[in-house]
């Protein structure tokens, strides 16, 4: 059996496209597919079912796709203890969000370098359906996010620690009257929430405002959290923000902390199920779960 026809397969049993696997691959999809097709020849079983729309795997090769994803496991392990990378990695490639990019990898990046300064990052900026994919394919070895609703059974999901929020605004929104009293008050302003380039409108917020029972007015749309608070604080919009994002401006006056229902962002911890990850990354995250505990209040 080949291991570079068992890789191309299994490239195809995970994405169950071979034109999508030949990209994945950087190979021609006519030479991934007579590759995987010489192996159902060397081991004498269809292994997939093959249509114009669909490609299905076959009992044969669902068994074959599991032991795959065991060997290249090993593979990857014995790589790691060879190069000495299961105590050193040459790089580390994770998956993120802006908030916990800028406001919660730093101290743990600094301290992992202290232990490692060969060790080079990348640090990818990705949405949900976006970390999935990358996380499935090994283009990423892991990502943190503040959602756990990525439904995919091929992920391990570990939530890290949560971050209290509450809705924000200038006293400059309203205008010399007097502040929101209530919860109703407080949908009826103007608010900037995060939304996506083509996402769905009526999936839960990222921010955590109850949005499917109680609408707010969202008149303005943004992708990042610093954006977010640039419109609270200018008076632009009302914005649910992380308590220790703005803090200091909270304390200082130059925001009200508005009524509403209890809100915050749970962070998640994702890798591929069954993918090993040097020993030291378990530390990388433990000072990942210290500094979001340092934050939460």
């Amino acid at each position: 059996m080949d291991l570079y026809q068992l890789r191309y397969f299994l490239e195809v049993a995970r994405t169950l496209n071979f034109t999508r696997a030949a990209e994945n691959l950087g190979l021609s999809t006519p030479a991934v597919s007579k590759s995987v097709a010489l192996l159902e020849r060397s081991v004498g079983q269809a292994l997939l079912t093959r249509t114009r729309r669909l490609v299905q795997l076959t009992q044969a090769g669902e068994r074959l796709k599991a032991h795959a994803e065991g060997i290249y496991d090993q593979i990857e392990r014995a790589r790691l203890d060879l190069r000495g990378e299961a105590n050193s990695p040459a790089m580390l490639k994770i998956g993120s969000r802006e908030m916990i990019t800028n406001y919660l990898l730093g101290p743990s990046l600094l301290a992992f370098r202290k232990s490692h300064p060969a060790t080079r990052f990348g640090v990818y900026e990705l949405g949900p359906r976006e970390m999935a994919s990358a996380l499935r394919k090994d283009q990423i070895d892991f990502g943190f996010y503040y959602s756990a609703e990525i439904p995919d059974p091929a992920l391990e999901i570990r939530s890290l620690g949560k971050l209290s929020s509450h809705v924000y605004a200038s006293a400059a929104l309203w205008k010399g009257k007097s502040a929101p009293r209530d919860f109703k008050d407080v949908r009826a302003l103007p608010f900037i929430a995060p939304r996506y380039f083509a996402s769905d409108p009526a999936e839960p917020s990222l921010d955590g405002f109850p949005d499917q029972e109680s609408p707010r007015l969202i008149q303005y749309e943004g992708e990042f959290l610093e954006t977010h608070r640039r419109y609270a604080l200018d008076g632009i919009a009302a914005a649910v923000l992380p308590d220790f994002v703005i803090k200091r401006e909270w304390r200082q006056g130059l925001v009200t902390r508005l009524p509403g229902p209890e809100l915050g962002r749970e962070i998640y911890f994702l890798k591929r199920r069954g993918r090993p990850l040097p020993q030291s990354v378990a530390a990388f995250i433990d000072t990942v779960a210290l500094s979001i505990k340092r934050v939460a209040y």
